[in-house]
């Protein structure tokens, strides 16, 4: 009898490469010309995982949203995974900006990509485990397709399949 094989389907950005980007965009703007002189911070709540940008409206700030998705990209960090909330006036021609970083796989999501895993008719089970999907089969090919398929669909979220084993 064949051995059952799995993966995991997860939403979680890696870690630490988020914060490297968050440094090295705190780095660049005590650094970057158009920068110098204004009060500008990146801050990081790691309990939230929440980033707050305060700098000048208008230019500045948006010259700062670029920066941390530049750098989030350069760290193969998906700017899927960046949610940004509404910027605040407060004060002296300021803003401060809300960032979220988001990780896991909420309910109605997981259920579109069950969906679409049963749509392609090929024997694996996937089940909802939380924030993760696991996906099992016997045929090892089958689950290769799985993720094939998935990976050329949008769900608004970026995927990440991991823990790719063999029972």
């Amino acid at each position: 009898m064949p051995k059952e094989s799995s993966f995991d389907i997860v939403s979680e950005p890696n870690w630490s490469e988020v914060l490297n980007a968050l440094d090295q965009t705190r780095r660049e703007t005590s650094t970057r010309y158009d920068f110098r002189g204004h009060d500008i911070t990146v801050e990081y709540d790691a309990s939230t995982h929440q980033v707050v940008l305060d700098a000048p409206e208008g230019l500045m700030m948006d010259s700062l949203k670029a920066v941390l998705g530049e750098k989030m990209a350069r760290r193969q960090v998906s700017l899927k995974f960046l949610d940004f909330g509404p910027a605040e006036n407060h004060g002296m021609n300021r803003q401060r900006l809300t960032v979220t970083i988001k990780s896991g796989i909420e309910t109605e999501i997981a259920k579109k990509i069950q969906k679409a895993i049963r749509g392609l008719g090929l024997k694996v089970e996937s089940q909802i485990q939380g924030n993760a999907i696991r996906v099992s089969g016997k045929n090892r090919d089958d689950l290769q397709a799985v993720i094939q398929h998935l990976k050329g669909q949008d769900f608004g979220i970026e995927l990440v399949f991991n823990n790719f084993r063999t029972a």
